[in-house]
């Protein structure tokens, strides 16, 4: 009998009325600098924003951060935000975030016929075939949040097209 030792916790999540909340995060958004560094391929936010939008995120999330909480189990901290926009070439390396807590993507800016979602590795590998399990979350569309465990390793493949593939990260420490 099949007999599962551990859990991955993942969730997903459409948050409603995006039309208006898209329109609020972008206004915010696009009075942000985004810089591009010599170990970054991508612009972002993130060393210059000083979270001037991260209570702004959390009001406009927490009814999604509430559902998040109770079905994970788990009483957590929004810490930090930061807006991440893939021009044409652009790519993310393999990261995570921390060894504990959870961490969110928020697609804001995202065309699924030309767009390739996260990719995510499993923290082990694959017992039959010794490979590394990837997967991307399911029906990613504007709007969509996906949350998984912070240590989870991920990656963005090279945008391929013109249009601009923009998403909100952001972390979330247990309390």
């Amino acid at each position: 009998m099949k007999f599962p030792l551990f859990e991955y916790p993942s969730f997903r999540y459409e948050l409603d009325d995006w039309d208006f909340k898209k329109k609020s995060l972008l206004s915010r958004i696009n009075k942000q600098k985004f810089i591009r560094t010599d170990m970054q391929h991508f612009e972002t936010d993130r060393q210059t924003h000083k979270n001037s939008y991260l209570n702004f995120l959390v009001d406009l999330l927490l009814p999604t951060l509430g559902t998040f909480c109770k079905e994970a189990e788990v009483s957590c901290k929004m810490t930090d935000a930061w807006c991440v926009r893939y021009q044409k070439g652009d790519y993310q390396i393999i990261h995570n975030h921390r060894a504990w807590g959870f961490s969110g993507i928020l697609y804001v800016d995202y065309d699924p016929d030309v767009h390739t979602p996260t990719t995510f590795m499993a923290p082990w590998q694959d017992p039959r075939t010794d490979r590394t399990l990837l997967m991307h979350p399911p029906v990613v569309k504007e709007g969509v949040i996906f949350i998984t465990p912070s240590y989870t390793h991920h990656y963005v493949e090279p945008n391929n097209v013109d249009k601009i593939r923009t998403v909100i990260s952001f972390d979330l420490l247990p309390q």
